[in-house]
């Protein structure tokens, strides 16, 4: 199967890559290399520097007639003035997303993979974890572009037949590159590497649903043959806290440093969020034959494997870790 992945050379889209190379299938990226790099992808995959509002993006999948496309382009970039990040997400997740809606259609692709927000895109829950049809409240103006951009996906399934699947992430680490860390956990590890005092803008005691790469990547394996026009939590419908991934990796570094935490809201102004919040993700299990595989414990260890063997640190012996209880199962 063909498979083009727009955002590839990201985080999530370079892993989902890999994991479809190693299946077999030939597949391309288009990325700017703005939010990534080439670094992390697999040489099979051939590459294509250029932006997703682009118009050329309509004559290359015209030449490369793809079967599938995955849609893992991110928006990170920071502007200073509100204003100017909302015209900006909405340029590059609406408007962008319609370019490549629209290249689709023009290539007769057969369907669409698309990552949509995640965690942030429900309203405070009532009851834990939260279905696909809990209520939609996005704070944010990428979040917002991000629900947009669902129905305009839906309308496309509808008006033209292109098929769909979208994917609502929680909070997904394991990533090892320096630049563009998203997640935490690995900026976490890599001051403790160092022997560093890590700030970590985010409270410590709110609850989330954290999902490992390799985890995420499988749902995309599975979404190419099923799981068509429906929507899914990709998670494990458990709960953490920062505290907890912060004390299984001290301990397991041997690490007595405490990092200190500050509240985004307090610092930036940013809206709160819900204190709690996990995903159901019987849906997944039920429609894609996905489930999530590496436990709690374990996604920490290999993203601490993974990033000190980058860096070229040998990791200490690591003492009994601390018992972790999981809310929401």
């Amino acid at each position: 199967m063909k498979i083009a992945v727009i955002g590839g050379a990201g985080f999530i889209g370079s892993h989902v890559v890999n994991t479809y190379l190693e299946a077999g299938h030939d597949v391309f990226v288009v990325d700017t290399l703005i939010n990534g790099t080439r670094q992390p992808l697999d040489r099979r995959a051939r590459f294509y520097q250029l932006d997703l509002r682009d118009p050329q993006l309509r004559a290359l999948l015209q030449a490369e007639r793809p079967e599938i496309v995955s849609h893992h382009a991110a928006q990170r970039e920071q502007r200073d003035l509100p204003a100017e990040q909302s015209l900006l997400d909405a340029d590059i997740q609406v408007r962008g997303l319609l370019n490549v809606l629209d290249s689709c259609v023009s290539a007769s692709v057969e369907k669409i993979i698309f990552a949509s927000g995640g965690n942030d895109l429900y309203d405070r829950p009532e009851s834990l974890p939260l279905t696909e049809n809990a209520a939609l409240c996005p704070r944010q103006p990428q979040e917002i572009s991000k629900q947009a951009a669902e129905w305009y996906i839906r309308y496309y399934t509808r008006q033209y037949g292109l098929t769909h699947t979208i994917f609502r992430y929680a909070d997904v680490y394991g990533e090892t590159e320096r630049e563009h860390l998203h997640h935490p956990l690995s900026y976490i590890i890599r001051m403790l590497l160092e022997e560093r005092r890590p700030t970590i803008r985010r409270s410590g005691d709110e609850l989330r649903d954290h999902i490992f790469i390799d985890d995420v990547a499988r749902a995309n394996l599975c979404a190419l043959e099923r799981g068509h026009n429906q929507t899914f939590n990709i998670s494990t419908g458990e709960g953490h806290t920062l505290s907890q991934f912060y004390q299984i990796v001290a301990a397991t570094l041997n690490s007595d440093i405490e990092p200190v935490y500050i509240t985004n809201s307090l610092v930036f102004g940013l809206p709160p969020r819900p204190n709690a919040i996990t995903l159901d993700n019987s849906l997944a299990k039920q429609h894609l034959g996905w489930r999530p595989q590496v436990s709690f414990a374990q996604g920490i260890q290999a993203t601490i494997d993974r990033i000190s063997e980058r860096m070229g640190i040998k990791v200490p012996v690591s003492v009994e870790q601390p018992e972790m209880v999981a809310v929401g199962v």
